[in-house]
């Protein structure tokens, strides 16, 4: 049918925002992603955790299975848990380490927290790079294709555990675990 002009009928059904999904889902290999990288930062805080002052270890440890966890249950569901306030959580280790520096850098007294840069700058880095990834999942708006094969998402999956991999072990050397990882190893050199 037509309007009295002649033009064709236009439905707005397709606009409402009833018509809209009420969750958002992730495409897999854009999880996949997500959860290595926040199993990376993960990884870099709970190592740091281990050399650091008790208020540091519990703030550290903290963040560190918050991530760990978070990269477990967004691999394995279709959206990733909390998904819009995970966009300001992941920014929040990033805060605190800025906050600290600047506190130290400023302070008479010289740093007040002395764990090293790199782990901290490498975990900074993988958190943002969570946060931007999250801003434009949810900027598109729009429910990801979840039929893309299996092919797809190994080799996202793949791609973004060596992207991973590449920042993260390096930056595990040199915290005190990563140095005592190496220590134990050397010591039991029979087996």
């Amino acid at each position: 049918m037509g309007t009295p002009l002649g033009a064709p009928e236009t439905t707005t059904a397709s606009v409402r925002p009833e018509s809209l999904p009420t969750t958002l889902t992730v495409a897999p290999a854009v999880r996949a992603w997500l959860a290595v990288a926040a199993l990376g930062a993960g990884l870099l805080h709970a190592a740091l955790a281990a050399s650091a002052p008790l208020p540091a270890l519990v703030v550290l440890a903290t963040i560190g299975a918050a991530e760990l966890a978070w990269a477990v249950l967004t691999l394995a569901r279709e959206r990733p848990p909390i998904l819009k306030a995970s966009l300001f959580l992941s920014l929040a280790p990033v805060a605190a380490w800025a906050g600290v520096a600047t506190i130290g850098a400023t302070s008479e007294a010289g740093t007040i927290l002395a764990l090293p840069p790199l782990p901290l700058a490498v975990a900074s880095l993988l958190n943002v790079a969570v946060a931007l990834t999250i801003a434009i999942v949810l900027r598109r708006g729009r429910p990801a294709a979840q039929n893309t094969g299996a092919g797809r998402f190994v080799a996202a999956l793949a791609l973004s555990a060596v992207a991973v991999c590449a920042v993260t072990i390096p930056a595990l050397s040199v915290t005190d675990a990563g140095v005592g990882a190496v220590t134990v190893h050397l010591q039991h050199e029979g087996h």
